[in-house]
Order: structure tokens, then C-alpha cells, then sequence
């Protein structure tokens, strides 16, 4: 069975893409694979670049932030439509490798958050064994 994509692992999940918490948005992702990294791509205008928090252990990625509302006090003006979420948001990724956290990077330019995440490599050992032969009973 050949091995599945990223990307088909996550469409295949039920939550993909989750948040641990009910109270947290979601921003719109994208994530998709070139090469030996995949890429995530999230839509976070108008957040200040110091909300951003990105963590990684094992094979998780968690993306969070806060996007502070535009008015002093949003109850003293009257909206017509309100679409975009304030708050804190949060992200969770899991992937079906593990990750270099090392070599994770991350760019935050014209409303996006983009982060490429490197596969960890496993690392090979070549171990010499010694093959120990019983001396035999005559």
C-alpha cells in the first residue's frame, strides 16, 4: 500500500485541523507538501506580530494568537455585520511524522502566517555484532 500524502491524511481526518478549546477561532489554513517540508499557511490579519506563539514537540505543531478588537469598546458603536473574530485563536496540527522542531521557520507578512516544518530525518545506526559461537561437548 503506497504511503499516503499529508494532505490526504488530513482530509481523510474526521478534525483535521482542531482547536482544544470551544472559547478559541480558528483562522482559515492551508497546508500542503513540497519537497521535505510542508508548509502552513494562516490567514491572521491585523494581528500584532508579538501575539504569535509557535510550538512544536514530538509530531505537533500548535499555532496560537490573540487579534485585539479595532474599538476601545465594541458595546458603544452599533454594528451591522460583524464577521471578523477577535480574541484568542489556536491551532493544532498533527502530523503523521515527526518534525524538526529545529528547523521549523515561520515568515508573518500581509496577513499571513507562514511556516514550513521539516520532516526529522530519522537517524540510522550501524551497530556491529559479534557472533559468539558455543564451544562444542565432546
Amino acid at each position: 500500500m503506497p504511503e499516503r500524502s499529508l494532505l490526504d491524511h488530513f482530509l481523510s481526518s474526521p478534525r483535521p485541523l482542531f482547536s482544544l478549546s470551544s472559547q478559541l477561532w480558528n483562522p482559515p489554513t492551508d497546508v500542503y507538501e513540497s519537497g521535505e517540508a510542508t508548509t502552513i499557511k494562516i490567514e491572521v490579519a491585523g494581528l500584532d506580530e508579538s501575539e504569535l506563539r509557535i510550538t512544536a514537540q514530538s509530531n505537533l505543531l500548535v499555532v496560537r494568537g490573540r487579534r485585539v478588537h479595532g474599538h476601545a469598546d465594541p458595546a458603544s458603536v452599533q454594528y451591522h455585520l460583524m464577521e471578523i473574530r477577535y480574541g484568542e485563536f489556536e491551532r493544532v496540527l498533527a502530523f503523521s511524522f515527526d518534525i524538526d522542531e529545529a528547523g521549523i521557520k515561520a515568515d508573518y507578512e500581509r496577513g499571513f502566517l507562514v511556516i514550513q516544518v521539516p520532516r526529522l530525518v530519522p537517524q540510522v545506526t550501524r551497530v556491529q555484532v559479534k557472533i559468539i559461537q558455543e564451544a562444542s561437548e565432546d
